[in-house]
């Protein structure tokens, strides 16, 4: 199972959204103390369970049923290896995600009885991504655009809102506006992921064509560096308009997103090891980001 979660997407994305808003509401709340403990637990508890568990259960299943995780040469990717390990069948698979929805559900009784109703509006949309993402017949992420827009984005936008809805019973302009630069800055290092894949998702059986195999295909590999870079830019963008309206500390939101730009065109798509490294810096960049703004919060 531990294999199965890969806990680098998850802390990168999910718990660092967590964390993210959870400093937004120490500084709204005044104070650690005011922090409701058992919420915030339940809350990284069902992000496991939701991008660890179900996520991952039904990308795993799709992508070696699609052959696409057969032919990668990706070090980071080509899903967690269970299978070819013997550690679960295709079967198995999607017996564990069907119980991972099944256990977020009951997580979000609990949740919703700690917090409001409306917690079931976050809840909804994280296991809507987490099965939408890969799982058939919606298959987002075989489509380009699809999978980062109707699935990842709204997944990372419910889940940091959501964790400081359900810590305050409000929303605020400065989550709002951190809450879309952190889901830019993972759909950006997503593309990055999805460059190292792309010979093999477009011999897939159905043909997996994200959107960086989709132009690719089209425009050779170079292109796709400018793909992982727009992403980023437009974090930097965000970060931008947030440090003029809301908060200067925003502008380290704009120097993350500018560094992980540099890093996409510094990126040969053509070598997988490049491709990797260039990768792990804009996962620390994404982390980085999340604990910068959670300390400044949480000080001042």
């Amino acid at each position: 199972m531990v294999l199965l979660v890969r806990i680098v997407p998850v802390v990168s994305w999910s718990f660092c959204a967590i964390l993210l808003s959870i400093g937004f509401a120490v500084h709204d709340l005044k104070g650690l103390s005011s922090i409701p403990w058992q919420v915030v637990g339940s809350l990284f508890a069902g992000a496991l369970l939701l991008q660890g568990v179900v996520a991952h259960a039904f990308n795993d299943h799709t992508d070696w049923k699609s052959g696409t995780d057969q032919k990668s040469p990706g070090i980071l990717s080509g899903g967690s290896k269970v299978i070819p390990k013997g550690l679960y069948s295709e079967r198995h698979l999607l017996l564990i995600g069907l119980a991972g929805i099944a256990a977020s559900a009951g997580l979000g009784k609990y949740l919703s009885h700690l917090t409001s109703n409306y917690a079931w509006i976050f809840i909804a949309i994280g296991i809507w991504a987490a099965v939408t993402y890969t799982a058939a017949p919606f298959r987002f992420a075989y489509f380009p655009l699809v999978g980062e827009w109707l699935a990842a984005f709204p997944a990372m936008i419910a889940c940091t809102l959501g964790t400081y809805f359900v810590l305050t019973g409000s929303l605020s302009k400065p989550v709002v506006w951190a809450s879309i630069i952190h889901s830019l800055l993972c759909i950006a290092w997503l593309m990055q992921h999805h460059t190292s894949d792309i010979d093999a998702d477009l011999q897939a059986t159905p043909r997996k064509v994200t959107t960086v195999a989709f132009a690719a295909s089209i425009w050779g590999k170079e292109v796709t560096r400018h793909i992982t870079a727009a992403y980023f830019l437009m974090a930097a963008f965000v970060g931008i308009v947030a440090t003029l309206s809301v908060h200067k500390i925003f502008i380290f939101s704009v120097f993350c997103g500018l560094m992980g730009a540099l890093a996409a065109w510094n990126t040969n798509p053509h070598n997988i090891g490049n491709i990797t490294y260039n990768q792990v810096k804009m996962i620390a960049l994404t982390v980085l980001h999340t604990l910068v703004l959670f300390g400044f919060e949480v000080i001042t």
